[in-house]
């Protein structure tokens, strides 16, 4: 009970792992208290205790092949988010229906264990096929463990272990001996030790996102905040003072709104409206055109704009179109369009420009001028579950689009 507050009140653990020791624990308290009403009540007379000693019998055995299944589940949950192990999730499902039909059965019939008119419980010879769905499903999991260990860390192998050995151990150990609970205590025991393995587990690896988090930031600002183009915009800025004080004073309402942007996301890490981002690519273009002029086209084809993306996504693709893409070419003079698109299930926003392309394999390793393209694809996975899609290639241009789904992944909204 102590547990299950904890795991209501504590906030470092996902969802899932929430749900699934939650009714691991309301399941622990139902096998244990079947177990004790069964101790408390053993040999009392009259025909409501039979009754009580029935279903508190039931409860015992049923509760503990459920903890067994939650087991499973949680496994194939862990190691198969995208439910391609269809076949094991259905065989376990099958040895607990399997095992619940036999204890339904034993009510009425004394299959496997019988109450005596003196209110004892008794074995029959039958009894061992009790513990063989609960251990067949132990089995699958400690194999399932054993085949695709890579993808556990090291705290989820020992829980995993714990978990499935040390009842497995104890239902060979109880078939000898009778009187003694072992299955009781050990299931406990592996439910406890599973818990604190899979929250000190889980704990570190949110702290480890924590600092992860906060030192993309620091990279993301300073990644946008680029040496060259600012000595640039001032630079341009300085000679339009002389020259055209109007469009330099327009020019320096831009620049500070382009600056301002790029701070505020150092703040909030939510997601924006699209409009907004929108408007700081058009800060950078606009001061990208007073130095380019003509030789830079923006064409802007939105469909839909009702829609938000995380901060500092846009403009870095517009920034790489624009200083390594176009401004690349021999003639330095190309075209950035800009796109958006309502998909069924999703949104699109996509940079095209016609410059000198490159090889999208070698960006994506974090080599050459397009180091951006690995932050954003990160910021978009964590912050909406969205993705980057990039075509390129040399002499061709390239296309990088953007994928927001529409439906925010449950574990974003944690």
């Amino acid at each position: 009970m102590l547990s299950i507050i904890q795991i209501l009140t504590v906030g470092l653990i996902d969802r899932r792992t929430k749900l699934c020791f939650l009714w691991f624990h309301i399941c622990m308290i139902l096998f244990t208290g079947g177990n004790l009403l069964g101790q408390f009540l053993r040999g009392e007379p009259g025909s409501f205790v039979h009754g009580v000693l029935l279903a508190a019998n039931f409860c015992e055995f049923f509760f503990s092949a459920c903890l067994a299944y939650i087991g499973a589940r949680y496994l194939l949950a862990l190691v198969d988010p995208k439910q391609s192990l269809g076949g094991v999730r259905n065989t376990f499902t099958v040895l607990f229906i399997l095992h619940t039909l036999l204890l339904t059965v034993s009510q009425f019939t004394g299959l496997l264990y019988s109450i005596g008119q003196d209110n004892i419980y008794r074995r029959t010879s039958l009894y061992p096929l009790s513990l063989v769905c609960p251990a067949l499903t132990l089995l699958g999991c400690l194999l399932l463990l054993i085949l695709l260990r890579k993808r556990f860390s090291q705290r989820e192998q020992i829980a995993f272990c714990f978990y499935l050995l040390v009842p497995l151990a104890a239902m060979i150990a109880q078939h000898f001996f009778q009187g003694i609970y072992l299955i009781v205590q050990a299931m406990a025991v592996a439910v406890i030790t599973m818990y604190i393995f899979i929250l000190s587990d889980q704990t570190e690896r949110y702290l480890r996102q924590e600092r992860e988090a906060e030192k993309l930031k620091v990279d993301l600002m300073l990644s946008q905040i680029q040496p060259h183009f600012l000595y640039n915009s001032l630079g341009t800025i300085q000679a339009l003072c002389h020259s055209d004080p109007a469009t330099a004073e327009k020019a320096i309402g831009e620049f500070s709104q382009f600056l301002r942007h790029n701070m505020r996301s150092i703040e909030s890490d939510q997601p924006i409206l699209f409009h907004q981002e929108l408007t700081h690519a058009q800060n950078y273009l606009a001061l990208q055109k007073l130095r380019f002029g003509d030789d830079l086209n923006i064409v802007y084809d939105l469909e839909c704009e009702t829609f938000s993306l995380p901060t500092l996504t846009l403009q870095p693709l517009v920034e790489n179109a624009v200083s390594h893409g176009i401004r690349q070419t021999e003639s330095g003079k190309g075209t950035v369009t800009i796109r958006t698109r309502e998909m069924e299930d999703h949104y699109e926003v996509s940079v095209a420009d016609d410059g000198v392309g490159f090889d999208p394999t070698r960006a994506a390793s974090g080599v050459g001028s397009h180091v951006a393209l690995p932050n954003i694809r990160s910021r978009l996975a964590r912050v909406c579950g969205g993705s980057l899609r990039i075509i390129s290639s040399p002499g061709m241009g390239t296309t990088a689009t953007i994928l927001i789904p529409k439906a925010i992944p449950a574990e974003k909204k944690l």
